[in-house]
């Protein structure tokens, strides 16, 4: 089995839940990676900015799925750092049939958020380069996420959230912020989850980077009350910055 559905089974060991199986094999990473794009690698992509290995993904949806069942709301996501969009629409198409999938796929086209729970995915990008570049790759095969509202993007500061439309279910952060980005931690509704690397922009330096699950259990105001954090794994992600790397040269 070649193509997305050969690289979805490749992952099979990494993933728990079919929610997110069946989301991955209905969005083609072909659409969003220019090279190679069923290779299990993260990948270049503008503005110095890569997009994660596919097992990267999966692991950060899966983290997100039993949340998101509890929730008895309309759910809201949030995807800091969308860059060419793929993981971005993956989580719209929990709320989302694919319009092109066949009639003789070996899952139906529902998923069981899509089925029994309504949904936004809200993208965001410090780079604007980034934010169109998710935009035209979602046109490609997954523009009904775009013309129904399921996925509505951004231009915006990673750190400080997205919060006129906060507070959101799960929020995906797809770079590495080098302290608690406590401003973003504060758009979780109670009993969300944000997952999210935390450690040093340079990896070789300060030790390594963690990819952390962050579940907000109160909101008392107090860090250590309102926060769980807990560990995932090791990883290497690029720097989840302040602005784009040309404002800063231009204000230095």
């Amino acid at each position: 089995m070649s193509g997305q559905k050969g690289l979805v089974k490749r992952l099979m060991c990494k993933i728990q839940h079919n929610e997110v199986v069946r989301v991955l094999n209905r969005t083609d990473r072909a659409n969003y990676v220019s090279e190679n794009p069923y290779d299990n690698s993260p990948k270049p992509i503008l503005c110095h900015q890569t997009i994660s290995a596919p097992y990267m993904h999966a692991i950060a949806l899966d983290e997100m799925v039993p949340y998101l069942l509890k929730s008895p709301t309309s759910l809201k996501l949030l995807d800091v750092g969308c860059g060419s969009g793929y993981l971005t629409a993956a989580m719209g198409r929990w709320f989302q049939s694919d319009v092109g999938a066949s009639d003789d796929d070996d899952d139906n086209n529902d998923t069981i958020l899509s089925k029994h729970k309504s949904g936004t995915v809200y993208g965001m990008d410090i780079h604007p380069e980034l934010v169109e570049l998710t935009r035209t790759n979602l046109q490609k095969h997954d523009g009904d996420l775009l013309e129904h509202g399921t996925v509505q993007l951004k231009v915006g500061n990673g750190w400080e959230g997205w919060p006129e439309v906060a507070p959101f279910d799960a929020i995906h952060v797809g770079a590495a912020a080098d302290g608690f980005p406590r401003t973003l931690a504060d758009q979780l509704r109670v009993g969300g989850v944000m997952v999210v690397p935390l450690g040093p922009a340079n990896v070789w330096q300060g030790g390594p980077q963690v990819l952390a699950r962050v579940e907000r259990v109160a909101e008392t105001g107090d860090l250590k009350t309102d926060f769980v954090a807990t560990s995932i794994m090791n990883v290497q992600y690029v720097p989840l910055i302040d602005k784009p790397e040309k404002e800063t040269k231009q204000s230095s």
